[in-house]
């Protein structure tokens, strides 16, 4: 049919070997070739007849896929009846929206494929200035005919005007379902780059996106539970009018669970409740550490390209993008992030480095243990321990197995004072609890314990202000020295835990409270003040001691976690065993201070300590 669009005149030849002259294809000129498809009675004019004959009862029939029925309706002639290609066996057109080879079957006007092909070539060529050249490529076909041969045929394009009765008329024949493809995100693509050459046509095309933008409710994952759908859908349609009261109550019936955390934090960048750089930091490490969760990824590239990180949100949108396993939608979203990306400058990143960033110390009068800044490193050390090998495997103190990646080898995780790695050619350790396991299982035995009140009737504490542990309130403060049994283990971290929340309230203006939003506001200050995750100075072997004892006295407020183990010179391996409310004859053994300094070596390879916490209660229940 493409023909019809050149004369003889138009050849092109090229000299393929000496004495040789082949055909190589036929140009002219957009203006030239409107004209002679006019002349044949095919116009722009017919074409606008024809789309608006076949929208939308037959269009939608003849549609291939689902999602193209869902907008065919919005489509131009030029898009509506494009071809994806012609294949030459059965000389019909293969269309890339409609089934235009069933189409043409069904329509009773001869040779209407072909028909089909010159009024879609009509409408595209009204598009195009008259000077845009058009060209046609024939040298494979020329390739294997002798030389001189010529291609072009003469093309009828008599009965174009008998398309629009005919659509009109026709009964359109019952179809199987709709393929799977062209799927939503395949159109998006296809309306974007669509857009960037036809700017008039930004806002017909960018209304095709957002009809195929709705998300059908998901059968499984962390959102499939219908109150936390509605509340992803209110979020979705950027409604935030008491949005935090509906969150607020499901938290109060369920639990904070990885899906309040998310809706939270996605809540606080639609508001601009928080800055958008800590919303990121917090999603980016959650989503590394919770499988199956695609919208914690998409939020953390709109969290980062929010706080102009351009390179932080691509990694991020461009993983999404390119995972076929996800929700279409997501990605079409993840491509939007990519697209607004483009043309972005890359803001200049405002971040202070850690060093710069921490102001002078302020030293409070109400007394405090001292560790690790004043209780000696000797009793308890956070030794030097360079990162092993990619893809090493590392035995926990239970036997289990472990595999942890590292980018940098030979280079110390933690350095400080302490026991020296070995030589950068051979394994070295993590520090001590790092291998650790999440939890070991344990018989309870003859233990007996008085379990916290259930988490509906806990009030969350001011840390700075945090009660001592019962039975404790008239001891006095813990000495200089490492503790030495668990009681005294106990002391320790609920003055540390004060210290900590007192000297972010002085630093940063923050108040921390004992419930999971405090956990999630003093590991972002940790990774912040840590952020190479490495421990060089006694501040900041503190700063990570200060983090295990919040998280510890978090274990043994919420969950009824007692300290056990306390002996070692390393507070890595320091254990607490967690009672379950469900199975009576059995206790978890955790590893607080472990788990801390395992998030702050692996960074955001590591999930971050609200994750944990989550999944010890949900195994404590």
């Amino acid at each position: 049919m493409e023909y019809g669009l050149f004369d003889p005149g138009d050849i092109q030849l090229h000299a393929s070997e000496p004495g040789t002259i082949r055909e190589v294809g036929y140009r002219t000129t957009a203006g030239v070739a409107r004209q002679r498809l006019a002349e044949a009675g095919v116009t722009a004019a017919l074409a606008e007849e024809v789309r608006q004959a076949a929208v939308p009862s037959v269009a939608r029939a003849y549609a291939r896929s689902t999602a193209v029925r869902a907008v065919v309706d919005r489509f131009e002639a030029s898009e509506l009846l494009e071809s994806r290609s012609f294949d030459a066996a059965s000389g019909k057109y293969v269309g890339r929206w409609l089934d235009l080879a069933l189409l043409a079957d069904d329509l009773g006007v001869a040779r209407a494929g072909a028909l089909l092909q010159a009024v879609y070539l009509a409408a595209t060529l009204a598009e195009l200035p008259d000077d845009a050249p058009v060209d046609l490529e024939t040298a494979d076909l020329t390739a294997q005919r002798p030389p001189g041969q010529r291609t072009l045929k003469r093309v009828d394009l008599q009965g174009a005007q008998e398309l629009p009765v005919a659509l009109r008329s026709l009964k359109p024949r019952v179809r199987e379902a709709a393929e799977a493809t062209p799927g939503r995100l395949e159109i998006v693509e296809w309306a974007r780059e669509r857009a960037h050459r036809a700017p008039a046509a930004k806002e017909r095309l960018g209304a095709i996106e957002e009809a195929l933008a709705t998300r059908q409710p998901p059968t499984r994952g962390p959102l499939a539970e219908t109150a936390l759908w509605n509340l992803e859908s209110k979020l979705a349609r950027a409604d935030t009018a008491g949005a935090l009261e509906q969150l607020e109550g499901l938290e109060k019936r369920r639990g904070r669970t990885p899906a309040t955390i998310y809706l939270r934090a996605r809540l606080a960048l639609l508001a601009g409740s928080e800055e958008p750089r800590s919303i990121a930091e917090r999603v980016s490490a959650l989503s590394t550490s919770i499988g199956n969760f695609p919208e914690l990824q998409l939020l953390a590239a709109q969290a980062w390209a929010r706080a102009g990180e351009k390179r932080r949100a691509e990694a991020f949108a461009r993983d999404l993008h390119q995972s076929t396993a996800v929700d279409e939608v997501l990605r079409m979203q993840a491509l939007q992030v990519l697209d607004g990306l483009r043309d972005a400058p890359r803001a200049p990143s405002n971040r202070p480095s850690p060093a710069s960033s921490r102001p002078p110390r302020v030293v409070s009068d109400a007394p405090t243990p001292r560790s690790p800044e004043s209780i000696p490193v000797e009793n308890v050390a956070i030794p030097q321990a360079p990162r092993p090998p990619s893809g090493t495997e590392l035995a926990g103190e239970d036997g289990n197995r472990s595999a942890m990646t590292a980018a940098t080898p030979a280079e110390p995780a933690i350095s400080g004072r302490g026991t020296a790695g070995r030589s950068s050619g051979s394994l070295r350790p993590l520090p001590p609890g790092t291998t650790l396991p999440t939890y070991r299982l344990e018989a309870r035995g003859d233990r007996s314990w008085s379990l916290p009140p259930p988490e509906e009737t806990r009030e969350p504490e001011r840390v700075e202000t945090l009660s001592l542990p019962p039975g404790m309130e008239g001891e006095p403060p813990p000495s200089d020295e490492a503790p030495r049994n668990p009681t005294v283990a106990r002391l320790v971290c609920t003055y540390l835990a004060r210290d900590l929340a007192r000297d972010l309230r002085t630093r940063h203006g923050i108040e921390l409270r004992s419930d999971l939003d405090g956990l999630e506001t003093a590991q972002r200050y940790l990774r912040e003040a840590l952020v190479d995750g490495r421990v060089r100075t006694p501040d900041e072997e503190r700063e990570v001691m200060r983090h295990g004892a919040f998280l510890g006295e978090l274990v043994a407020r919420r969950l009824g976690g007692r300290w056990v183990d306390v002996d070692s010179r390393d507070a890595g391996v320091w254990a607490m065993l967690v009672p379950s409310r469900s199975r009576a004859d059995e206790v978890m053994r955790v590893w607080p201070f472990g788990r801390v300094i395992r998030f702050v070596v692996m960074g955001h390879r590591e999930r971050d300590l609200v994750s944990y916490l989550l999944e010890l209660e949900a195994r404590a229940r």
